[in-house]
C-alpha cells in the first residue's frame, strides 16, 4: 500500500568504497514490501533536492519492523543522502509498483542478472528464493563495469547461490559483461529457466533480447526517470506491446504498472 511516511534511520553503514546500506524503521513497509518494489526518498525538506528519488527495497526484516536500502554515493542526491545519521529521519513514499512474480515450476532454474546499482531488488528476490529451501535452484550474474561499482556482492556470496561475478575491465570475477555470463548459463543448463533482471537500461535490453529470442521467459524492472513516483507525471512511461491500439503500443508508467514487466512486452528505443 502506497503511503507517506516519516521513518527514523536505525543505522547507516559504509560497505565498500561507494556503497552505503541506510537500515529505517517501518513496520509498514517492512511487512508490505515485495522483491522489485521500491520507495520513493527526500532526505531533506528544502528545494535542493527539488523531487524524490526512487531506491528499490533491499532487505526486510518484519519481525523487528525494518527495511533497508543500497545506494552507491556518487551523484549530487547520493552524496547528500550520505550525510544522513542515525536519530534523523527520511520522508518515504511505498512501498510502490509491482514487483517480480518467481516462477512456479519447481523445476525451474531461477536466473537473476543484476547491473550495478541493479543488484538490491534481486538480492531481495534471491533471499525470498532460497527461503522456500534448499532444492529451489537459484544462479545470480552479478555485474558492473568495474570492481567498486559492484553491488552486493558479498550478500550474494552468503546465501549460498551459485554466483557469477563479471566486470567490464576484469578488477573482479570474469572480463566481460553479464550477457557473456548468460548465454554460458543458458547453454549449459537447457532445463526449465526463468530470468529476472535489473540494471542499465543497454543491460536490460541485452537481457531481454536474448531470453526472446530463446523463448525464455524473462522479468525486466526498468530503470527510468521517476519525478512522482506515484504514477501523476507521466515521467516514467515506457513503450508496452498492445495489439489492440492503434500503433501497436501503449505507454505504460515504470512507477505504476511497473517496473517490472516481460521483457517481450516492452518496446525498446
Amino acid at each position: 500500500m502506497r503511503r507517506v511516511l516519516e521513518v527514523p534511520i536505525l543505522a547507516h553503514e559504509r560497505l565498500a568504497e561507494y556503497e552505503y546500506e541506510l537500515t529505517l524503521y517501518s513496520p509498514e513497509v517492512a511487512a508490505e514490501s515485495l522483491p522489485g518494489q521500491f520507495l520513493q526518498i527526500l532526505y531533506d525538506q528544502n528545494l535542493n533536492p527539488f523531487t524524490r528519488r526512487p531506491f528499490s527495497v533491499y532487505r526486510v526484516n518484519p519481525e523487528a519492523g525494518t527495511f533497508s536500502i543500497v545506494y552507491l554515493a556518487r551523484g549530487v542526491f547520493t552524496q547528500g543522502l550520505r550525510n544522513k545519521r542515525p536519530g534523523q529521519r527520511l520522508s518515504v513514499v511505498g512501498p510502490v509498483g509491482n514487483w517480480y512474480t518467481p516462477d512456479p515450476d519447481p523445476a525451474c532454474r531461477h536466473i537473476l542478472v543484476a547491473g550495478g546499482v541493479g543488484a538490491p531488488p534481486l538480492y531481495f528476490l534471491a533471499e525470498r528464493l532460497r527461503a522456500v529451501g534448499d532444492h529451489v535452484e537459484v544462479a545470480v550474474i552479478n555485474g558492473a563495469r568495474t570492481a567498486n561499482l559492484l553491488v552486493a556482492l558479498k550478500e550474494f556470496a552468503a546465501l549460498g547461490i551459485d554466483l557469477h561475478v563479471t566486470t567490464d575491465d576484469g578488477t573482479h570475477g570474469i572480463q566481460g559483461i553479464v550477457t557473456d555470463s548468460l548465454q554460458g548459463l543458458l547453454d549449459e543448463h537447457p532445463g526449465p529457466c526463468h530470468v529476472y533482471t535489473c540494471g542499465p537500461t543497454a543491460m536490460l535490453r541485452a537481457v531481454g533480447e536474448m531470453c526472446v529470442a530463446r523463448g525464455i521467459p524473462c522479468q525486466v524492472s526498468v530503470e527510468t526517470m521517476m519525478p512522482c513516483g506515484v504514477g501523476v507525471c507521466m515521467g516514467c512511461v515506457v513503450k508496452i506491446v498492445d495489439p489492440g491500439s492503434p500503433t501497436g503500443w501503449q505507454h505504460m508508467r515504470s512507477c505504476y504498472e511497473g517496473p517490472v514487466f516481460r521483457a517481450e512486452e516492452i518496446l525498446w528505443e
